[in-house]
Protein backbone atom coordinates (compact mmCIF):
# COMPACT_ATOMS: atom_id res chain seq x y z
CA UNK A 1 0.00 0.00 0.00
CA UNK A 2 2.93 2.04 0.91
CA UNK A 3 4.41 1.65 -1.92
CA UNK A 4 1.73 1.50 -4.59
CA UNK A 5 1.24 5.22 -3.15
CA UNK A 6 4.68 6.28 -3.89
CA UNK A 7 4.57 4.76 -7.11
CA UNK A 8 2.05 6.84 -8.02
CA UNK A 9 3.46 9.73 -6.54
CA UNK A 10 6.15 8.80 -8.52
CA UNK A 11 4.10 8.92 -11.75
CA UNK A 12 3.69 12.87 -11.71
CA UNK A 13 0.68 12.39 -9.04
CA UNK A 14 -0.21 14.30 -6.02
CA UNK A 15 -1.06 11.29 -3.93
CA UNK A 16 -3.20 11.43 0.00
CA UNK A 17 -2.68 8.37 2.06
CA UNK A 18 -5.70 8.30 4.05
CA UNK A 19 -6.00 5.15 6.66
CA UNK A 20 -7.87 4.21 9.78
CA UNK A 21 -6.98 3.42 13.62
CA UNK A 22 -9.15 2.36 15.62
CA UNK A 23 -6.91 2.80 19.48
CA UNK A 24 -7.19 7.05 17.22
CA UNK A 25 -9.03 9.57 18.86
CA UNK A 26 -7.58 12.45 16.67
CA UNK A 27 -6.61 12.87 13.01
CA UNK A 28 -3.26 12.62 12.67
CA UNK A 29 -1.59 14.10 9.68
CA UNK A 30 2.32 13.40 8.62
CA UNK A 31 4.12 12.82 5.76
CA UNK A 32 6.10 9.59 3.94
CA UNK A 33 8.34 11.27 1.49
CA UNK A 34 5.95 13.37 -1.21
CA UNK A 35 2.73 11.40 -0.01
CA UNK A 36 0.64 13.01 2.69
CA UNK A 37 -0.75 10.93 5.20
CA UNK A 38 -3.98 11.01 7.13
CA UNK A 39 -4.94 9.14 9.86
CA UNK A 40 -8.41 9.04 10.95
CA UNK A 41 -9.98 7.37 13.95
CA UNK A 42 -12.26 4.69 13.43
CA UNK A 43 -14.68 3.61 16.43
CA UNK A 44 -16.39 0.84 15.56
CA UNK A 45 -19.61 1.81 17.19
CA UNK A 46 -21.72 -0.54 14.49
CA UNK A 47 -19.17 -3.20 14.50
CA UNK A 48 -19.29 -4.22 17.62
CA UNK A 49 -22.97 -3.27 18.24
CA UNK A 50 -23.77 -6.17 16.18
CA UNK A 51 -20.97 -8.47 17.64
CA UNK A 52 -22.88 -7.95 20.74
CA UNK A 53 -26.35 -8.69 19.13
CA UNK A 54 -25.60 -12.17 17.46
CA UNK A 55 -23.41 -13.11 20.90
CA UNK A 56 -26.41 -12.26 22.55
CA UNK A 57 -29.42 -14.02 20.41
CA UNK A 58 -27.01 -17.35 19.63
CA UNK A 59 -26.48 -17.57 24.13
CA UNK A 60 -30.33 -17.01 24.37
CA UNK A 61 -31.36 -20.19 25.81
CA UNK A 62 -34.50 -21.76 27.88
CA UNK A 63 -34.08 -21.52 31.57
CA UNK A 64 -36.11 -24.74 32.81
CA UNK A 65 -35.36 -27.67 32.61
CA UNK A 66 -31.84 -26.65 31.61
CA UNK A 67 -29.58 -24.09 33.07
CA UNK A 68 -29.67 -20.80 31.04
CA UNK A 69 -25.51 -20.65 30.62
CA UNK A 70 -22.33 -22.44 31.75
CA UNK A 71 -22.60 -19.23 34.27
CA UNK A 72 -25.74 -20.52 36.23
CA UNK A 73 -24.40 -23.92 35.68
CA UNK A 74 -21.21 -23.36 37.40
CA UNK A 75 -22.93 -21.27 39.94
CA UNK A 76 -24.84 -24.24 40.61
CA UNK A 77 -22.50 -26.37 41.57
CA UNK A 78 -20.47 -24.44 43.82
CA UNK A 79 -23.85 -23.90 45.71
CA UNK A 80 -24.00 -27.76 45.90
CA UNK A 81 -20.62 -27.78 47.25
CA UNK A 82 -21.01 -25.26 49.79
CA UNK A 83 -24.51 -27.12 51.04
CA UNK A 84 -22.73 -30.55 51.10
CA UNK A 85 -19.78 -28.80 53.51
CA UNK A 86 -22.79 -27.88 55.73
CA UNK A 87 -24.58 -31.04 55.93
CA UNK A 88 -21.65 -32.82 57.65
CA UNK A 89 -23.00 -33.96 61.02
CA UNK A 90 -26.37 -33.17 60.31
CA UNK A 91 -29.51 -34.75 60.56
CA UNK A 92 -31.09 -37.56 57.88
CA UNK A 93 -33.36 -34.64 56.45
CA UNK A 94 -30.58 -32.52 55.69
CA UNK A 95 -29.01 -35.38 54.13
CA UNK A 96 -32.03 -36.31 52.22
CA UNK A 97 -32.88 -32.30 50.99
CA UNK A 98 -28.94 -32.36 49.79
CA UNK A 99 -29.58 -35.57 47.54
CA UNK A 100 -32.43 -34.14 45.79
CA UNK A 101 -30.76 -31.05 44.78
CA UNK A 102 -28.28 -33.21 43.72
CA UNK A 103 -30.14 -35.21 41.51
CA UNK A 104 -31.76 -31.97 40.25
CA UNK A 105 -28.49 -30.63 39.18
CA UNK A 106 -27.74 -33.83 37.31
CA UNK A 107 -30.83 -33.55 35.55
CA UNK A 108 -30.57 -29.91 34.74
CA UNK A 109 -26.94 -30.65 33.47
CA UNK A 110 -27.45 -33.53 31.65
CA UNK A 111 -30.51 -30.93 29.30
CA UNK A 112 -27.90 -28.04 29.49
CA UNK A 113 -25.06 -30.33 27.50
CA UNK A 114 -28.75 -31.94 25.07
CA UNK A 115 -29.85 -28.80 24.98
CA UNK A 116 -25.86 -26.88 23.99
CA UNK A 117 -26.07 -29.44 21.00
CA UNK A 118 -29.36 -28.60 19.91
CA UNK A 119 -29.08 -24.95 19.96
CA UNK A 120 -25.44 -25.38 18.55
CA UNK A 121 -26.77 -27.74 15.46
CA UNK A 122 -29.90 -24.84 14.35
CA UNK A 123 -27.39 -22.28 14.42
CA UNK A 124 -25.22 -24.45 11.98
CA UNK A 125 -28.26 -25.19 9.98
CA UNK A 126 -29.53 -21.65 10.22
CA UNK A 127 -25.61 -20.26 8.28
CA UNK A 128 -26.12 -22.99 5.76
CA UNK A 129 -29.50 -21.60 4.60
CA UNK A 130 -27.92 -18.29 4.79
CA UNK A 131 -25.10 -19.05 3.21
CA UNK A 132 -27.26 -21.55 0.28
CA UNK A 133 -28.74 -18.11 -0.36
CA UNK A 134 -25.62 -16.43 -1.34
CA UNK A 135 -26.63 -13.90 -3.93
CA UNK A 136 -29.30 -12.30 -1.23
CA UNK A 137 -27.16 -12.11 1.54
CA UNK A 138 -27.30 -8.73 2.98
CA UNK A 139 -23.89 -7.56 3.29
CA UNK A 140 -24.74 -4.37 4.71
CA UNK A 141 -26.61 -6.06 8.09
CA UNK A 142 -23.47 -8.89 8.08
CA UNK A 143 -20.77 -6.77 7.69
CA UNK A 144 -21.10 -3.72 10.61
CA UNK A 145 -17.49 -2.87 10.41
CA UNK A 146 -18.08 -1.86 6.69
CA UNK A 147 -20.59 1.04 7.82
CA UNK A 148 -17.69 2.39 10.14
CA UNK A 149 -15.53 2.71 7.83
CA UNK A 150 -17.74 4.49 5.25
CA UNK A 151 -18.66 6.64 8.59
CA UNK A 152 -15.16 7.12 9.06
CA UNK A 153 -13.77 7.97 5.09
CA UNK A 154 -16.40 9.11 3.00
CA UNK A 155 -17.32 12.70 4.44
CA UNK A 156 -12.97 13.13 4.12
CA UNK A 157 -12.97 11.94 0.49
CA UNK A 158 -15.74 14.34 -0.35
CA UNK A 159 -13.72 16.62 1.72
CA UNK A 160 -10.33 16.51 0.30
CA UNK A 161 -12.33 16.77 -3.21
CA UNK A 162 -9.89 13.97 -5.27
CA UNK A 163 -9.26 13.91 -8.65
CA UNK A 164 -9.02 9.89 -8.14
CA UNK A 165 -9.50 7.57 -5.50
CA UNK A 166 -7.45 4.08 -4.92
CA UNK A 167 -8.82 1.66 -2.52
CA UNK A 168 -6.62 -0.92 -1.16
CA UNK A 169 -8.56 -4.31 -0.67
CA UNK A 170 -12.43 -5.01 -0.42
CA UNK A 171 -13.11 -3.49 3.07
CA UNK A 172 -12.86 0.08 2.07
CA UNK A 173 -14.28 -0.59 -1.43
CA UNK A 174 -17.63 1.04 0.04
CA UNK A 175 -16.30 4.19 0.95
CA UNK A 176 -14.76 4.79 -2.14
CA UNK A 177 -17.83 4.10 -3.80
CA UNK A 178 -20.09 6.03 -2.27
CA UNK A 179 -17.41 9.07 -2.50
CA UNK A 180 -17.40 8.62 -5.84
CA UNK A 181 -21.21 8.84 -6.27
CA UNK A 182 -21.60 11.73 -4.18
CA UNK A 183 -18.59 13.60 -5.83
CA UNK A 184 -20.73 12.87 -9.07
CA UNK A 185 -23.56 14.52 -7.70
CA UNK A 186 -21.77 17.83 -7.48
CA UNK A 187 -20.75 17.60 -11.07
CA UNK A 188 -17.12 16.09 -10.31
CA UNK A 189 -16.38 12.77 -12.68
CA UNK A 190 -13.64 10.94 -10.12
CA UNK A 191 -12.45 7.52 -11.54
CA UNK A 192 -12.45 4.94 -9.06
CA UNK A 193 -9.36 1.66 -8.84
CA UNK A 194 -10.21 -1.10 -6.68
CA UNK A 195 -6.97 -2.80 -5.83
CA UNK A 196 -8.45 -6.47 -5.22
CA UNK A 197 -5.85 -8.01 -2.29
CA UNK A 198 -7.95 -11.57 -2.54
CA UNK A 199 -9.84 -13.36 -4.70
CA UNK A 200 -13.02 -12.65 -2.25
CA UNK A 201 -15.35 -15.52 -4.15
CA UNK A 202 -12.62 -17.79 -2.94
CA UNK A 203 -12.01 -17.40 0.77
CA UNK A 204 -12.55 -20.07 3.57
CA UNK A 205 -11.71 -18.61 7.06
CA UNK A 206 -13.97 -19.08 10.13
CA UNK A 207 -17.12 -16.72 9.54
CA UNK A 208 -18.56 -18.08 6.19
CA UNK A 209 -21.12 -16.12 6.49
CA UNK A 210 -19.23 -13.00 6.72
CA UNK A 211 -17.06 -14.23 3.49
CA UNK A 212 -20.57 -14.78 1.93
CA UNK A 213 -21.17 -11.01 2.75
CA UNK A 214 -18.27 -9.51 1.02
CA UNK A 215 -18.36 -11.88 -1.96
CA UNK A 216 -22.18 -10.43 -2.42
CA UNK A 217 -20.72 -6.78 -1.52
CA UNK A 218 -18.00 -7.16 -4.35
CA UNK A 219 -20.32 -8.59 -7.27
CA UNK A 220 -22.60 -5.35 -6.07
CA UNK A 221 -19.77 -2.82 -6.14
CA UNK A 222 -17.22 -3.58 -8.67
CA UNK A 223 -19.13 -2.53 -11.48
CA UNK A 224 -18.43 1.00 -9.81
CA UNK A 225 -14.72 0.62 -10.36
CA UNK A 226 -12.96 2.12 -13.29
CA UNK A 227 -10.20 -0.23 -13.14
CA UNK A 228 -9.45 -2.94 -11.37
CA UNK A 229 -5.65 -4.30 -9.76
CA UNK A 230 -5.09 -7.58 -8.33
CA UNK A 231 -2.27 -9.96 -6.98
CA UNK A 232 -2.19 -12.54 -9.72
CA UNK A 233 -2.91 -13.51 -13.53
CA UNK A 234 -5.42 -16.26 -12.53
CA UNK A 235 -6.97 -13.83 -9.97
CA UNK A 236 -7.64 -11.50 -12.83
CA UNK A 237 -9.05 -13.79 -15.54
CA UNK A 238 -11.63 -15.02 -13.12
CA UNK A 239 -12.63 -11.49 -11.41
CA UNK A 240 -13.30 -11.17 -15.91
CA UNK A 241 -14.96 -13.96 -16.13
CA UNK A 242 -17.44 -13.64 -12.46
CA UNK A 243 -18.60 -10.04 -12.88
CA UNK A 244 -18.15 -9.40 -17.24
CA UNK A 245 -15.29 -6.46 -16.35
CA UNK A 246 -15.38 -4.50 -19.81
CA UNK A 247 -11.23 -4.55 -18.93
CA UNK A 248 -8.96 -7.20 -17.18
CA UNK A 249 -7.41 -6.30 -13.77
CA UNK A 250 -3.90 -5.10 -13.91
CA UNK A 251 -1.68 -7.60 -12.27
CA UNK A 252 0.79 -6.50 -9.84
CA UNK A 253 2.42 -8.42 -7.20
CA UNK A 254 3.12 -7.01 -3.68
CA UNK A 255 6.84 -7.85 -4.46
CA UNK A 256 10.31 -6.80 -2.53
CA UNK A 257 12.47 -4.29 -4.04
CA UNK A 258 15.63 -5.23 -6.23
CA UNK A 259 17.59 -2.56 -5.42
CA UNK A 260 17.68 -0.27 -1.95
CA UNK A 261 16.85 -2.77 0.47
CA UNK A 262 17.03 -1.84 4.16
CA UNK A 263 19.34 -3.97 6.24
CA UNK A 264 18.39 -5.51 9.13
CA UNK A 265 20.70 -5.73 12.27
CA UNK A 266 20.18 -8.96 13.22
CA UNK A 267 19.11 -12.18 11.19
CA UNK A 268 16.65 -15.04 11.34
CA UNK A 269 19.46 -17.53 12.36
CA UNK A 270 21.20 -15.45 14.82
CA UNK A 271 17.66 -14.65 16.11
CA UNK A 272 16.71 -18.36 16.50
CA UNK A 273 20.56 -19.13 18.43
CA UNK A 274 20.79 -21.47 15.33
CA UNK A 275 24.49 -22.27 14.33
CA UNK A 276 25.94 -21.82 10.84
CA UNK A 277 26.06 -25.59 10.35
CA UNK A 278 22.98 -26.48 11.30
CA UNK A 279 19.97 -26.33 7.88
CA UNK A 280 17.70 -24.00 8.81
CA UNK A 281 14.17 -23.76 7.51
CA UNK A 282 11.72 -20.31 7.87
CA UNK A 283 8.38 -19.68 7.82
CA UNK A 284 7.32 -15.94 7.91
CA UNK A 285 3.55 -14.52 8.24
CA UNK A 286 0.40 -15.11 9.50
CA UNK A 287 -0.55 -18.09 12.17
CA UNK A 288 -4.31 -18.66 11.24
CA UNK A 289 -5.29 -21.87 10.25
CA UNK A 290 -5.34 -21.91 6.62
CA UNK A 291 -1.82 -21.01 6.67
CA UNK A 292 -0.93 -24.43 7.80
CA UNK A 293 1.84 -23.70 10.17
CA UNK A 294 1.90 -27.23 12.11
CA UNK A 295 2.43 -29.40 9.59
CA UNK A 296 6.04 -27.90 9.26
CA UNK A 297 6.53 -29.07 12.99
CA UNK A 298 5.07 -32.64 12.66
CA UNK A 299 7.73 -33.17 9.68
CA UNK A 300 10.35 -32.22 11.57
CA UNK A 301 10.76 -35.68 13.31
CA UNK A 302 11.73 -36.98 10.12
CA UNK A 303 14.30 -34.62 9.33
CA UNK A 304 17.21 -35.40 11.42
CA UNK A 305 19.13 -32.17 12.59
CA UNK A 306 16.55 -29.56 10.55
CA UNK A 307 15.44 -26.23 12.84
CA UNK A 308 12.48 -24.22 11.66
CA UNK A 309 11.86 -20.89 12.72
CA UNK A 310 8.88 -19.44 12.79
CA UNK A 311 8.53 -15.51 12.28
CA UNK A 312 5.52 -15.13 13.93
CA UNK A 313 2.97 -12.04 12.77
CA UNK A 314 1.98 -10.69 14.71
CA UNK A 315 3.97 -11.42 17.38
CA UNK A 316 4.99 -14.67 19.28
CA UNK A 317 1.92 -14.34 22.31
CA UNK A 318 -0.75 -14.76 19.58
CA UNK A 319 -2.56 -17.76 19.95
CA UNK A 320 -1.47 -19.32 16.84
CA UNK A 321 2.24 -19.19 18.38
CA UNK A 322 1.16 -20.66 21.67
CA UNK A 323 -0.62 -23.57 19.33
CA UNK A 324 2.70 -24.04 17.58
CA UNK A 325 4.53 -24.76 21.10
CA UNK A 326 2.23 -27.19 21.98
CA UNK A 327 2.59 -29.29 18.83
CA UNK A 328 6.99 -29.18 19.20
CA UNK A 329 6.00 -30.88 22.36
CA UNK A 330 3.56 -33.58 21.19
CA UNK A 331 6.33 -34.18 18.60
CA UNK A 332 9.23 -34.07 20.60
CA UNK A 333 11.08 -31.31 19.02
CA UNK A 334 11.20 -28.24 21.34
CA UNK A 335 14.61 -27.99 20.69
CA UNK A 336 14.58 -27.27 16.89
CA UNK A 337 11.05 -25.04 16.90
CA UNK A 338 12.21 -21.36 17.69
CA UNK A 339 9.42 -18.47 17.58
CA UNK A 340 10.73 -15.06 16.89
CA UNK A 341 9.45 -11.27 16.48
CA UNK A 342 8.66 -9.46 13.44
CA UNK A 343 10.85 -7.30 11.66
CA UNK A 344 9.73 -3.89 10.14
CA UNK A 345 8.31 -5.15 6.52
CA UNK A 346 10.87 -3.51 4.54
CA UNK A 347 13.75 -5.34 6.83
CA UNK A 348 12.23 -8.50 6.19
CA UNK A 349 14.45 -9.68 3.10
CA UNK A 350 17.51 -8.61 4.61
CA UNK A 351 15.99 -10.90 8.18
CA UNK A 352 15.31 -13.61 6.49
CA UNK A 353 18.72 -14.25 4.18
CA UNK A 354 20.81 -16.58 6.45
CA UNK A 355 18.52 -19.20 6.60
CA UNK A 356 18.60 -22.12 4.10
CA UNK A 357 14.95 -22.69 2.80
CA UNK A 358 11.40 -20.46 2.72
CA UNK A 359 8.45 -22.64 3.56
CA UNK A 360 4.65 -22.31 3.01
CA UNK A 361 2.51 -25.03 3.93
CA UNK A 362 -0.80 -23.60 3.28
CA UNK A 363 -3.95 -25.93 2.82
CA UNK A 364 -4.79 -26.54 -0.77
CA UNK A 365 -8.60 -26.77 -1.88
CA UNK A 366 -9.03 -22.85 -1.05
CA UNK A 367 -9.63 -21.15 -4.51
CA UNK A 368 -7.73 -18.23 -3.38
CA UNK A 369 -4.82 -20.46 -2.48
CA UNK A 370 -4.53 -21.79 -5.49
CA UNK A 371 -4.95 -18.98 -7.35
CA UNK A 372 -2.62 -17.36 -5.41
CA UNK A 373 1.18 -15.99 -5.42
CA UNK A 374 1.82 -14.83 -1.80
CA UNK A 375 4.06 -12.10 -0.52
CA UNK A 376 6.40 -14.15 1.65
CA UNK A 377 7.09 -16.61 -1.86
CA UNK A 378 8.82 -13.21 -3.27
CA UNK A 379 10.66 -12.78 0.12
CA UNK A 380 11.88 -15.94 0.68
CA UNK A 381 13.06 -15.47 -3.20
CA UNK A 382 14.37 -12.50 -2.60
CA UNK A 383 16.14 -13.20 0.19
CA UNK A 384 18.24 -15.77 -2.06
CA UNK A 385 16.38 -18.76 -0.63
CA UNK A 386 15.12 -21.23 -2.40
CA UNK A 387 11.17 -22.61 -1.31
CA UNK A 388 9.71 -25.60 -0.46
CA UNK A 389 5.47 -24.84 -0.85
CA UNK A 390 2.84 -26.03 -0.73
CA UNK A 391 1.16 -27.48 -4.25
CA UNK A 392 -1.51 -24.91 -5.12
CA UNK A 393 -1.83 -25.15 -8.61
CA UNK A 394 -0.45 -21.14 -9.36
CA UNK A 395 2.33 -21.97 -6.33
CA UNK A 396 3.31 -25.24 -7.97
CA UNK A 397 3.66 -23.94 -11.61
CA UNK A 398 5.59 -20.93 -10.28
CA UNK A 399 8.13 -22.76 -8.43
CA UNK A 400 8.29 -25.72 -11.54
CA UNK A 401 8.97 -22.79 -13.67
CA UNK A 402 12.43 -20.91 -12.73
CA UNK A 403 13.16 -24.63 -10.57
CA UNK A 404 13.69 -22.92 -7.81
CA UNK A 405 12.37 -25.28 -5.23
CA UNK A 406 10.24 -27.64 -4.76
CA UNK A 407 6.31 -28.43 -3.64
CA UNK A 408 4.77 -31.15 -1.43
CA UNK A 409 0.91 -32.11 -0.16
CA UNK A 410 0.49 -30.24 2.87
CA UNK A 411 -1.75 -32.70 4.25
CA UNK A 412 1.60 -35.55 4.35
CA UNK A 413 4.02 -34.58 6.28
CA UNK A 414 6.34 -37.23 4.73
CA UNK A 415 6.13 -35.35 1.55
CA UNK A 416 6.85 -32.45 3.26
CA UNK A 417 10.19 -33.83 4.65
CA UNK A 418 11.07 -35.32 1.67
CA UNK A 419 10.59 -32.22 -0.44
CA UNK A 420 13.04 -30.70 2.12
CA UNK A 421 15.41 -33.51 1.66
CA UNK A 422 15.72 -32.93 -1.77
CA UNK A 423 16.40 -29.02 -1.68
CA UNK A 424 18.71 -29.39 1.11
CA UNK A 425 20.66 -32.32 -1.53
CA UNK A 426 21.26 -30.03 -4.04
CA UNK A 427 21.25 -26.15 -1.98
CA UNK A 428 24.08 -24.17 -3.87
CA UNK A 429 22.24 -24.76 -7.38
CA UNK A 430 18.46 -24.01 -6.01
CA UNK A 431 19.60 -20.98 -4.48
CA UNK A 432 21.65 -19.52 -7.38
CA UNK A 433 18.59 -20.22 -9.56
CA UNK A 434 16.66 -17.41 -7.06
CA UNK A 435 19.00 -15.36 -8.39
CA UNK A 436 18.03 -15.35 -11.94
CA UNK A 437 18.16 -12.14 -13.11
CA UNK A 438 15.10 -12.58 -15.49
CA UNK A 439 12.70 -13.89 -12.23
CA UNK A 440 14.41 -10.58 -10.34
CA UNK A 441 13.82 -8.58 -13.31
CA UNK A 442 9.98 -9.75 -13.78
CA UNK A 443 9.20 -9.99 -10.04
CA UNK A 444 10.60 -7.12 -8.32
CA UNK A 445 8.80 -3.86 -7.08
CA UNK A 446 10.33 -1.55 -9.69
CA UNK A 447 8.55 -3.34 -12.39
CA UNK A 448 5.13 -3.81 -10.68
CA UNK A 449 5.71 -0.54 -9.91
CA UNK A 450 5.62 0.49 -13.78
CA UNK A 451 2.47 -1.76 -13.80
CA UNK A 452 0.85 0.81 -11.81
CA UNK A 453 2.41 4.06 -13.38
CA UNK A 454 1.25 2.92 -17.05
CA UNK A 455 -2.56 2.63 -15.48
CA UNK A 456 -2.58 6.27 -14.35
CA UNK A 457 -0.90 7.41 -16.78
CA UNK A 458 -2.04 5.68 -20.06
CA UNK A 459 -5.85 5.71 -19.16
CA UNK A 460 -7.97 7.61 -21.49
CA UNK A 461 -10.66 10.08 -20.24
CA UNK A 462 -9.45 10.37 -16.73
CA UNK A 463 -7.94 13.46 -16.99
CA UNK A 464 -10.11 15.82 -19.08
CA UNK A 465 -9.20 19.08 -16.85
CA UNK A 466 -6.23 19.92 -18.24
CA UNK A 467 -5.83 22.53 -15.45
CA UNK A 468 -5.17 19.94 -13.59
CA UNK A 469 -1.61 19.88 -13.69
CA UNK A 470 -1.20 17.15 -11.30
CA UNK A 471 -4.11 15.25 -10.25
CA UNK A 472 -4.34 14.38 -7.06
CA UNK A 473 -5.20 10.58 -5.61
CA UNK A 474 -6.68 9.23 -2.93
CA UNK A 475 -5.66 6.11 -1.52
CA UNK A 476 -7.64 4.05 0.94
CA UNK A 477 -5.66 1.25 2.48
CA UNK A 478 -7.01 -2.26 3.77
CA UNK A 479 -9.00 -2.48 6.76
CA UNK A 480 -6.37 -3.82 9.36
CA UNK A 481 -3.50 -0.84 8.84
Amino acid sequence: MRKAALAVADAGFRVTLVWGDHLASTVVEGELGPVRTIGLPVPYLLRDARARQIIRRRAWRPGWPAYRDRGSLRAAVVRLQAASARAEGRGIGARLVLRFRAFVNGVRSKAFAFQERVFASLWRRLDRRRLGNLPHVNWRRELANVADLEAAFTKWLWRLEPDAIHVHDIHLLGAGVQAKRRLAKRGRRVPLVYDAHEYVSGLAGKDPVAEAAYAAMEAELIGDADAVITVSEPIADALVTRYGLPRRPTVVLNSPSAEGRAVCATDVRSAAGVASSDPLVVYAGGLGRLRNVPAAIRALPLLDGVHLAVVCVPDTSHAGARALVAVAAEEGVEDRVHLLEPVPPEETVSFLATADIGIHPMLTGVANHEMALPNKLFDYLFAGLPVVVSKVVEMDRFVHRWRVGETFDPDDPADLAAAVRVVLADLSDYAARTCDPALRGDYSWERQAEEIRQLYSATPGWWNDKSVARPGVQMLPSEDV
